[in-house]
């Protein structure tokens, strides 16, 4: 009679995780499809990349033939796609879960205006040639993990880049948009030492970093201040951010060593409400420093040792 209901109990718990990876397979195919006409369109990220890259004052051809790195790529590896049309000759699209959902990169290809593409991207490679790659694009509906490797983009997941790199070859452009947050305090910096020792001498880097609780970005864009050191977990920060400030995040880029970096730009959350108590262990200097919603850190590699001020 006991293993009949262990059995029983058994095959529950193996329904009901069935059911979970069901839902989570069916919400990552509605989620991806619905970025793939918005937010994650090749278009719009095409200008995302081309604003990035004039803030951080780079030019013309400053992607072509290089081995490119993107840190937390998503459902549909848009802005690795934009690295290919920019002439890179590698790009490792790279996430901690395994997200792609191939089906829907087309649809961000093809719901995209073209010359909209080519307007942003032509600062840094030939109009002419960036023509060419995007109808090489557009010639493929299955844009499958490995179609993409024709086109040089290798798409690793699960992987933990605090602890390995995706090749053996140095790295000549890391980027990342709104994934650092989302990084466990305790492992911020083991990841960026190691992606700054994986730079070529003229390697560099680029990071969009998220501060706002992203549990309700939008009507609650800072309740994640209150909860106690102990109880905001691993999974928490992950989830909803690790609550590092923009004055914390200088002092972490600063620390660096070989990395010369600079905050290009720095954005504000002015409207939303401050809780009364913020926890004691989140660190910052004054109110601004805790609206901060969103900095551009540009970094470069340096052999240059760093002379403390």
């Amino acid at each position: 009679m006991k293993n009949l209901v262990k059995n029983l109990l058994d095959e529950r718990t193996k329904s009901i995780i069935r059911s979970s990876d069901l839902y989570q397979a069916l919400h990552n195919k509605v989620h991806s499809g619905k970025l793939a006409v918005a937010g994650k369109r090749l278009d719009i990220c095409a200008n995302e990349i081309a604003i990035y890259l004039l803030q951080s004052g780079k030019g013309k051809y400053v992607l072509r033939d290089k081995i490119c790195l993107e840190i937390g790529s998503g459902w549909l590896l848009t802005h690795s796609l934009v690295f290919y049309l920019l002439g890179a000759k590698k790009v490792y699209a790279t996430d901690v879960y395994p997200l792609l959902q191939p089906d829907n990169i087309f649809k961000a290809v093809c719901k995209s205006v073209d010359w909209s593409i080519l307007d942003s991207l032509s600062t840094f490679e030939d109009r002419e040639i960036i023509r060419l790659r995007l109808n090489k694009l557009l010639s493929l509906r299955n844009l499958s993990v490995e179609a993409l490797k024709d086109f040089g983009i290798e798409y690793i997941a699960p992987i933990d880049l605090s602890q390995q790199l995706p090749g053996k070859e140095k790295i000549d452009f890391v980027f990342s948009k709104s994934v650092l947050e989302h990084v466990p305090v305790d492992d911020v910096v083991p990841l960026l030492e190691n992606l700054v020792s994986s730079l070529s001498e003229d390697g560099f880097m680029f990071h969009l970093i998220h501060l706002l609780d992203h549990k309700n970005i939008n009507e609650r864009p800072f309740d994640f201040f209150v909860y106690q050191h102990e109880a905001y977990s691993r999974d928490l920060q992950s989830r909803w951010g690790n609550r590092i400030r923009r004055s914390q995040w200088k002092q972490i880029f600063s620390n660096l060593k070989h990395l010369d970096s600079k905050f290009v730009f720095e954005w504000s959350c002015k409207d939303g409400e401050l809780p009364e108590k913020i926890d004691s262990s989140i660190q910052y200097i004054d109110e601004e420093d805790l609206r901060i919603s969103h900095i551009g850190v540009f970094g470069e590699f340096t052999s240059l040792p760093k002379i403390k001020s």
